[in-house]
């Protein structure tokens, strides 16, 4: 079998083989300048091997070529910006200046950072952004940033700093006074650093490695007191002397007398203050006002002193014996508004505004309002044998408590009501009781009283808060209630006190009967009903009376006289127990009252003659 070949398909062989020939130099070119153009790449990778690639710089320091180490040393000290005085901070109005360098203010470089940035040029990505990236810094440059550091810290510690010698107060204007003379000190306006604008006009250039002349953003406080001489004038005028305080009333030559405030201590307290619309008050300081006149408020103080009465048992009424006198105390607040109303108008003498402090129980009190409507106590002691300087002092004291009411919840005390015993109180010099001796004394007597009213209150059913038996026992008190039911006193130290304990006033009254030789005490008041029982005095540690008896020389009595002042008796210690109950037989009090009596032994005085002892002269 025979084949044919077309004609066409032998011209289409020979076509591609002709351009094979063709294609074959470009091609061979081609593979050549690759090959070429790798170990050109080859060797410069080679050659900076460990080493920045040629191009690279950082804030305009060229690294080509450097190790990382060797970079290191260049960018610490190829950037002298951090340690130069490139930034100045200038105060406006003081034209006062202060240069820091940017590692003063916060900033520094983070070289380790910067080293690892310039490195990575040509190490990171695929293959042909590595080639592009050697290529391009190697033709064109490669420039990179700083990595700044800013501690906020710092720089904040660098204007708060600032800040403290900036900044001033604004003073106002005042008045001082030298001992001498008053001196006027004028406003003077305050200035305040804005921080926060500081820091904020500091982190443009330091971030953009410039230099820098800032002007410090100051604002500016008027004070609230300015200049003013008016001002200045109404401070001389008020303080331009002492103040002078006085009583408008004084109660007598020995009440308070006016006191002086100097004129230092006056300009202390003065104050200004600026108005809404306009100019100044100026005042005294009220505080200080009042806490200096507090220091006279015990002084100014008068207690009040109650009426006294007696009760018509008749009429059932209260009787006034005396009226009552009113109190008064110091009114601070009036006082001190006084003071500012009269500074301002110059005077300088000021009285001191008291208020009246009126009793509850004053002369218009009626038996009814005070709960005094019935006798609820009674009680009488005898001082047969008492020499009559001892029976006017037994009159003189009692009288001191004739008409006086207690309050409700009030604490009696004897010795407030006593008051002072001398001659010029109208006592006289008899016979005394003072440790273990009868001796002569003024008062002597008292005791009488103390004891009555002691034996009032006790049967009346009250709290006895303090009571004191006497030395040894005397033959006064034998007679009626018997020992133990004694009460001595010696203002100030040894007193008698009960407690009224009821809602209602309790009214005292005595009565001195000389024909008697007694003196009874009566306590008016509304009664509860109360149940009072007392048992017989228990007697233990009897020691008996000394058998020797006393002689004493007195040179006051008349010659060939013995006076017998003390009665033999013996020592014991008295125990009486005594109850009360209310109406509903409740009990209240369950005591017992403890005396302790020495022995005593039979006492004798006698005067010029007598050849002691001489017991027939004695006085019967």
């Amino acid at each position: 079998m025979q084949a044919t070949i077309p004609p066409n398909s032998l011209n289409n062989g020979r076509l591609r083989r002709n351009l094979g020939y063709f294609f074959i130099f470009p091609m061979t070119g081609l593979v050549l300048v690759v090959l070429a153009t790798a170990v050109v790449v080859a060797n410069y990778q080679s050659r900076h091997d460990n080493r920045i690639y040629t191009g690279v710089s950082v804030a305009g320091v060229d690294l080509s070529g450097l190790t990382r180490s060797e970079a290191a040393n260049r960018l610490e000290t190829a950037v002298p910006y951090i340690q130069q005085e490139a930034i100045q901070l200038t105060d406006p109005l003081s034209q006062e200046s202060w240069t820091h360098t940017p590692r003063q203010l916060g900033v520094s470089l983070d070289v380790a950072q910067m080293v690892d940035a310039a490195y990575a040029v040509g190490r990171e990505g695929n293959i042909a952004n590595r080639y592009r990236d050697i290529f391009s810094s190697y033709y064109y440059g490669r420039l990179l940033s700083p990595i700044i550091v800013m501690d906020e810290g710092q720089l904040e510690q660098v204007v708060d700093e600032l800040a403290l010698t900036v900044d001033k107060p604004a003073v106002n204007a005042s008045v001082a006074y030298d001992g001498e003379k008053l001196l006027y000190a004028p406003g003077q306006i305050g200035f305040s650093l804005d921080t926060t604008l500081v820091r904020q006009q500091l982190l443009q250039p330091l971030t953009s490695f410039r230099p820098a002349d800032i002007e410090l953003p100051i604002q500016t406080s008027e004070p609230a007191v300015q200049d003013d001489p008016v001002a200045a004038a109404a401070f001389q005028q008020m303080a331009a002397s002492p103040i002078t305080f006085y009583l408008q009333n004084p109660l007598d030559e020995l009440d308070l007398q006016p006191i002086v405030l100097p004129e230092d201590e006056l300009v202390r307290w003065l104050r200004v203050e600026s108005k809404p619309a306009g100019g100044y008050n100026i005042f005294i300081d009220e505080n200080a006002v009042r806490h200096w006149l507090s220091g006279y408020e015990t002084a100014v103080y008068r207690e009040p002193v109650n009426a006294r009465f007696y009760f018509d048992d008749d009429t059932r009424e209260l009787v006034l014996v005396a009226p009552h006198i009113n109190g008064r105390s110091l009114d601070l607040d009036a006082t001190v508004a006084l003071i500012n109303s009269n500074l301002q108008q110059g005077n300088r003498a000021i009285p001191l505004i008291v208020k009246q402090i009126i009793p509850t129980v004053n002369s218009n009190a009626t038996a009814a309002e005070l709960g005094i409507t019935e006798l609820i106590s009674e009680s009488t002691t005898w001082f047969f044998g008492s020499t009559d300087a001892r029976k006017h002092n037994i009159a003189r004291g009692a009288a001191n408590f004739f008409g006086i009411v207690i309050a409700p919840g009030e604490e009696f005390s004897f010795n407030k009501y006593l008051g002072t015993i001398s001659t010029d109180d109208g006592y006289e010099e008899g016979l005394i009781i003072i440790g273990n001796r009868t001796i002569k004394g003024i008062g002597g007597g008292i005791c009488q009283v103390s004891t009555t009213l002691f034996q009032t209150a006790f049967w009346a059913g009250f709290p006895i808060t303090e009571r004191w038996a006497h030395g040894y026992m005397l033959n006064y008190y034998n007679d009626g209630e018997g020992p133990g039911m004694d009460a001595t006193v010696f203002s100030p130290v040894v007193d008698f006190r009960f407690i009224n304990n009821t809602p209602y006033h309790l009214l005292i009254e005595n009565y001195y009967s000389e024909e008697n030789e007694a003196l009874t005490m009566k306590m008016y008041s509304t009664s509860l009903g109360r149940v009072v029982e007392k048992t017989e005095p228990v007697f233990e540690n009897v020691v008996p009376a000394p058998e020797e008896d006393v002689w004493e020389f007195n040179e006051d009595i008349p010659a060939g006289t013995v006076n017998q002042i003390d009665w033999a008796t013996e020592g014991a210690t008295v125990t009486i127990h005594r109850t009360v109950t209310n109406a509903e037989g409740v009990l209240l009090i369950d005591e017992d009252l403890v005396s302790q009596y020495i022995p005593w032994a039979n006492a004798y005085h006698y005067g010029p003659g007598v050849d002691a002892p001489d017991y027939s002269l004695v006085n019967p």
